[in-house]
């Protein structure tokens, strides 16, 4: 292993950011693994990284951080520099959507953007400063293969994906002169708990729409089966990745990266092209 790093990690609860607290602990990591809800819906999770990492010896510390909130970031911010600070930030917390978007009030489409894009930039907003002031670390961004290609009934969570990826390449080229790195990690269908943590609509408009409602229920119906039958990908694929960029030397990591049979090449595919335009307006602009 490289050198040992000090990592924080949002929405450490399940899935993705769940795992890769642990793996990066096991790997001799110190590890920042943050919920939100310590004392509530998130209270055995958190008990069970606790304990995994008092059992096993690792470096694991768990926190209280909801992105949605200044305050609790604030606090688990005076809480990590008490410690030393950090190396590496994984913005791993977000939400998913299911549905015909006329079921979606605006409100609930901010309450999406105040998790995926807001609580990012809420986060970057607070512990940025420290790796500015160090002069180096990595910002990891768990987007998605919807922040390149589009799907129908998926409207909202797309389409933070897509704000999310601009803010990250624009703050990557911002940062970089810095010694800061950026690394946008864009995953395919994997075997998480996506569909059942994602926020459905309060307004079922489903029987309204006709044929687009066969389709919804079809493409659904296809996921899950999908799901069930362990067709999806092996979520531990995600955390390899997340792993390997944390410890890969400063320098050698990649903008963006591509993980999942079902998106690698449409996605790797724009990704090239949006490379080579991005490099000329950069160019011309003498931002290159």
């Amino acid at each position: 292993m490289s050198t040992a790093r000090r990592i924080l990690i949002t929405g450490a609860s399940a899935g993705f950011g769940y795992e890769a607290a642990r793996s990066l602990a096991a790997g001799g990591h110190t590890v920042y693994a943050s919920l939100r809800d310590l004392g509530g819906k998130n209270a055995e999770k958190a008990r069970s990284l606790t304990d995994w990492a008092a059992q096993g010896g690792h470096s694991l510390r768990v926190l209280e951080l909801d992105v949605t909130n200044e305050a609790s970031i604030d606090a688990a911010l005076r809480s990590v520099v008490e410690q030393g600070g950090i190396d590496v930030l994984v913005n791993n917390a977000g939400v998913g959507t299911w549905g015909i978007d006329e079921g979606y009030s605006v409100a609930e489409a901010q309450r999406i953007f105040d998790i995926n894009v807001f609580g990012v930039m809420r986060v970057n907003r607070a512990f940025v400063p420290q790796l500015r002031q160090a002069g180096k670390g990595l910002i990891i961004y768990l987007s998605s293969g919807l922040g390149r290609i589009v799907f129908p009934f998926m409207a909202i969570y797309t389409a933070s994906k897509f704000a999310l990826e601009a803010f990250a390449e624009s703050t990557s080229y911002e940062l970089a002169p810095l010694g800061i790195e950026s690394v946008i990690v864009q995953p395919g269908a994997y075997g998480t708990t996506f569909l059942a943590n994602s926020l459905h609509a309060q307004r079922d408009v489903t029987s309204e729409y006709g044929r687009t409602a066969k389709l919804f229920e079809a493409f659904g119906r296809g996921f899950e089966e999908r799901a069930r039958a362990g067709r999806l990908g092996d979520p531990r694929e995600v955390v390899a990745a997340l792993v390997e960029e944390v410890e890969r030397p400063a320098g050698e990591r990649p903008l963006r990266r591509t993980i999942g049979n079902d998106v690698l090449e449409p996605v790797t595919t724009i990704n090239r092209c949006c490379d080579q335009v991005q490099g000329q307006l950069l160019g011309a602009f003498g931002l290159k």
